[in-house]
């Protein structure tokens, strides 16, 4: 290239290096455009040189020493992890669900160590029933990787079964009510880009909605409709969860020993014979499936739950937690009488005890425990209140 410009010389060595070493064809496009509106420029400068400090910017971005200086400094923002006490500090807060909590986060290890910049870190389906614990561990793993839930962009897609309800996603076009704003999702992403983006009931919404997610996928971007800005997905962890297909997965997992991945490969199959979209699943990196909740397992997620009801009228429970062994009576006892799962069992379990819960509050408990009454369970004063709370009890029963 004889007789090109210093400057022109140093945009083109950027350009290879980022094209070589990054895989980056979007940059590298976007550089010819600038290097395009530079050369007018420089023409309208009436010079063939730019200023000395544009030239020492190009001249940094153009050492390669540089660069990866610079990209070390990023990655040191990135998250690391050891696999095996990830999985330990999940598998201590959801229930039931060990095999595919240690699978996942194996997996997210490697994502994360391999990790493209044109690509989100991973994009994981957690399938199975209802009430197994999807959406509460994708909870807990942002806790567990950010430090809390700041980092968590949820979304329940059952919001958006209408083709038209992609909008309040990623942007409304301009002209149209609502476009002088982002969209939740690009919004979200441009603000908190390193974060769990949780797509809760994914099959529940539109189809349409459904194609917009492959670019995110696929490309490490999703446009912002209002402006066309381009906004980052190649640091977030897409985590889909479905129902989809459950009672045939939640069959696949009771009679099967397959490891986690087989499970997966089988989980997915049977998501294509449920007329899960090819192409989403095409782009999903792995699907793992949640098995049904079975006996002690099932207390366990009910007495979690009620503990969290009960902190909501201010009372402790006693002795650190509920006996999930006390819930186990009852449990077996609505098991034969609902086909619900989980988080029926949860509401009819609290509607048992709610009135129990206000007149403990009501009669200054600080602290309570459960009881077993016959197939039932009621709440009882572990303090000094004991007294009045039972006598507020018998008012109440009498009335």
């Amino acid at each position: 290239m004889m007789g090109m410009s210093p400057w022109l010389g140093r945009l083109l060595q950027l350009l290879a290096l980022i094209t070589i070493d990054h895989a980056s064809p979007a940059l590298a496009i976007t550089l010819v455009i600038g290097a395009a509106g530079a050369a007018i420029a420089i023409f309208l400068y009436r010079g063939s040189y730019l200023p000395r400090f544009v030239m020492d910017i190009l001249d940094r971005l153009s050492n390669k020493t540089s660069l990866q200086e610079g990209y070390e400094k990023r990655n040191q923002s990135l998250i690391t992890i050891d696999a095996a006490d990830l999985a330990d500090r999940i598998s201590s807060r959801v229930v039931g669900q060990d095999e595919a909590i240690r699978a996942i986060a194996q997996q997210l290890r490697r994502r994360i160590a391999a990790r493209r910049l044109d690509k989100p870190v991973a994009v994981f389906c957690l399938a199975g029933a209802p009430g197994v614990g999807k959406t509460h561990f994708a909870k807990i793993l942002a806790e567990e990787l950010y430090g809390g839930r700041s980092h968590l962009h949820f979304f329940d897609m059952s919001q958006f079964g209408q083709p038209h309800a992609a909008a309040s996603l990623f942007g409304q076009a301009r002209g149209y009510v609502g476009s002088n704003s982002y969209g939740s999702l690009t919004a979200a992403l441009r603000d908190v880009p390193n974060a769990i983006v949780l797509l809760d009931e994914f099959e529940k919404a539109h189809s349409e909605v459904h194609k917009r997610f492959l670019t995110a996928w696929n490309d490490g971007f999703i446009t912002e409709v209002s402006d066309g800005a381009r906004v980052a997905t190649n640091e977030a962890i897409f985590i889909l969860t479905t129902n989809a297909a459950s009672r045939r997965i939640g069959e696949i997992a009771e009679q099967s020993n397959e490891t986690a991945e087989e499970l997966g490969r089988l989980a997915k199959a049977a998501l294509a014979d449920a007329q899960f979209s090819p192409e989403v699943l095409s782009r999903i990196d792995d699907v793992f499936a949640f098995r049904p909740l079975k006996g002690l397992d099932i207390a366990r997620v009910v007495a979690l739950e009620i503990e969290a009801i009960a902190l909501q009228f201010n009372l402790k429970i006693a002795g650190g937690g509920i006996d999930p062994q006390i819930l186990m009576r009852a449990i077996n006892a609505l098991s034969g009488r609902m086909q619900g799962g989980v988080r029926d069992m949860t509401r009819a379990i609290e509607r048992q005890i709610t009135d129990g819960l206000i007149d403990a509050r009501a009669a200054g408990a600080v602290e309570i425990r459960l009881m077993q009454d016959d197939e039932c369970v009621r709440v009882e004063a572990a303090d000094g209140h004991r007294d009045q709370f039972a006598t507020r009890l018998q008012r109440a029963t009498a009335g």
